[in-house]
């Protein structure tokens, strides 16, 4: 049986990555995937993109003060990378569930 659930207002990157895989996960399901579970799935997809977002354009703002020294720039250019990954892999997500409805 299916039960709703709610994104936490804080989530680290572990549960962003659990989430997406249980996101790639129902999407597997194709057609089978209730409208409850599409609708869940495309709200948290939703919310995980803005998370994202949000993360990528704070590191910019890191990077753009001029006190961060070479290694601390390539750990921020590193983590920018990780949530713009995230971020297209859950757009897809978002993307896939559009089909499924149309």
């Amino acid at each position: 049986m299916y039960a709703e659930r709610t994104i936490p207002s804080y989530m680290g990157i572990r549960d962003f990555i659990r989430y997406l895989g249980e996101h790639q996960e129902r999407l597997k399901k194709g057609p089978e995937l209730s409208e409850a579970e599409r609708e869940e799935t495309l709200r948290e997809a939703e919310t995980m993109v803005g998370m994202a977002e949000a993360a990528v354009k704070e590191l910019e703002s890191v990077l753009k003060n001029r006190r961060v020294n070479l290694p601390e720039e390539h750990a921020v250019r590193f983590a920018q990378d990780v949530f713009l990954y995230l971020r297209e892999e859950e757009e897809k997500v978002k993307e896939r569930l559009g089909k499924l409805v149309s």
